[in-house]
């Protein structure tokens, strides 16, 4: 016997449904802002890959927020640097990562 059919945001959703697993999964990771912070991790994991061993002593990852990573510089001058190099910034990050989870670089 079928159950009745639930309201949910507008659709009629039935309980026997059949779901992908990695779409429940990855709905989940998204309301709760895991992903994010699973992003973060690897990122911070790798950051040295991700703006070379030259600028790794004169920057800090500080977070990843909304598809934003936040770097700090010591000086106006790695700061300059830095944003020269965001374009090559954003695509190291993408590729560690094998999507586009970060859209825009912001250098404080």
């Amino acid at each position: 016997m079928m159950e009745p059919a639930k309201k949910r945001r507008g659709a009629a959703v039935t309980g026997n449904r059949a779901m992908d697993i990695g779409i429940l999964i990855d709905r989940v990771l998204q309301k709760n802002r895991i992903a994010e912070d699973v992003e973060f991790t690897t990122i911070s994991g790798h950051f040295s890959e991700v703006v070379g061993e030259a600028v790794l002593p004169y920057v800090k990852l500080v977070k990843l927020e909304k598809r934003t990573l936040v770097l700090k510089a010591v000086n106006s001058a790695w700061k300059q640097e830095l944003f020269l190099q965001k374009n090559t910034i954003i695509e190291r990050c993408n590729s560690l990562l094998g999507k586009p989870a970060v859209r825009d670089v912001r250098i404080v």
